[in-house]
């Protein structure tokens, strides 16, 4: 569950993704497009069944990060794009 930011650069890339906890994911794209639906994970393959879709991650993770100064994140990386949303701090 949680809320992660990306870069958006790229038709592709996702501005946001959220992940809700009935299962359910969002995808914001740069463009102001959302994208919902439900969120399947297996291990460490994942696919959201999005309008358009579904997309298919072969490899994703959570990965936490001292950001320094008392701030800390999380990653999530999805095939290799990264995601980023703060935890604590500030």
């Amino acid at each position: 569950m949680g809320e992660w930011d990306g870069d958006g650069e790229g038709s592709a890339r996702a501005t946001k993704i959220e992940f809700f906890a009935e299962g359910y994911v969002a995808v914001h794209y740069n463009n102001g497009q959302v994208l919902r639906g439900p969120a399947i994970v297996e291990g460490s393959a994942m696919t959201l069944h999005i309008p358009g879709g579904p997309l298919y991650v072969r490899n994703w993770s959570v990965t936490p990060f001292d950001g320094g100064y008392g701030y800390t994140f999380e990653n999530l990386s999805l095939d290799g794009v990264s995601y980023v949303r703060q935890i604590s701090g500030g």
